[in-house]
């Protein structure tokens, strides 16, 4: 009896944040038994278990993480040179959990702050990611103003920051966040905000998967396996944006923040459109779009070293790979 028992294949997921609509597809395919079809037990780690202490890179890196989520400026700095140990320029993407761009850096419509030019001398709440200061200077910049705002770090995480801009708009004026999420909350709390799009900005895929080489080398299989099966969990939510936002509710509750089921269901309706490619593929990316976003990094002098020593950017070819979807 005991020699028919398949063993799974064990896979780590780091997630960026407390589950939300953009891991959605990640929970409809455990919900639904598809990752158990591909005989995989996958484990997806919110980054509160441990007080957000390691980033999913660094997870990835230590290789005790399979997979992560995180942006492509998190492949772009460890692909930069020098960059991070021997081990980040083998981290890749491996899909694009969207192919729109989401995100937006917002104010309160009361701070009067109504356009980037007059985010000089405000106070931005950063969540320290790479080149976002740099970024969000340089939309300054393009908007006729001096790039002069100031970074506040307060060590918060996730919904954090967009709760302190709301209810102590003192502490801090702006900061980055996804509309599809915080846009929802905002509207179904009867909050105004100006929106600051990113449409200027050539701005890369987000948020993504990344591994790492030596991973994908061991797991073979098991990694197309589990990017299938993901793959199926996010054309479910495209299509049944309804389904996909009850299931993230009924499997992804965590202390701290209850998933209110209207909200989710709103923020799932917004996002079905990203998820997919033009021909309804999921986590495919362009080298055109790598190479637009690395390109404008370096002409606007943003990827730097720890010292601040300007670095040319990386080849993006080297930053992604379709190769497991």
């Amino acid at each position: 009896l005991v020699k028919n028992m398949v063993v799974k294949t064990n896979i780590v997921v780091a997630l960026d944040w407390t589950p939300n609509t953009n891991h959605i597809g990640i929970f409809v395919a455990q919900s639904l038994g598809l990752y158990d079809k591909a005989n995989l037990q996958v484990d997806a780690i919110s980054p509160d278990a441990d007080s957000y202490a390691k980033t999913p890179r660094r997870r990835v890196e230590e290789r005790t993480a399979h997979f992560g989520v995180c942006p492509s400026e998190t492949v772009i700095s460890c692909h930069a040179h020098g960059e991070g140990g021997a081990g980040a320029s083998r981290i890749v993407a491996v899909a694009a959990i969207l192919q729109q761009q989401t995100s937006a850096i917002v104010t309160l419509k009361s701070s009067g702050v109504d356009r980037p030019a007059k985010l000089d001398g405000r106070k931005y709440a950063s969540y320290e990611g790479r080149f976002e200061m740099d970024i969000v200077r340089q939309l300054i910049c393009d908007d006729g103003g001096k790039g002069e705002v100031e970074e506040v770090r307060h060590g918060e995480h996730g919904l954090g920051i967009f709760n302190t801009l709301v209810q102590h708009p003192e502490v801090y004026d702006a900061t980055w966040v996804f509309m599809p999420w915080e846009g929802v909350i905002a509207r179904q709390s009867g909050i105004e905000l100006n929106v600051f799009g990113l449409e200027d900005v050539p701005y890369g895929y987000t948020p993504i998967l990344i591994s790492h080489l030596d991973t994908l080398a061991e797991l073979g299989e098991d990694a197309r396996r589990f990017l299938k099966a993901t793959a199926e969990g996010y054309k479910f939510a495209a299509e049944n944006p309804k389904e996909a936002a009850k299931i993230l509710c009924g499997t992804a509750r965590h202390k701290g923040f209850e998933l209110t089921d209207s909200m989710v269901a709103e923020s799932a309706e917004e996002l079905k459109n990203a998820f997919l490619t033009p021909s309804q593929a999921w986590g495919e990316m362009k080298l055109e779009k790598w190479k637009a976003f690395t390109d404008w990094l370096e002409s606007n002098n943003i990827i730097k070293d720890r010292e601040g020593k300007t670095l040319p950017a990386p080849d993006p070819k080297l930053l992604f790979t379709n190769d497991y979807l």
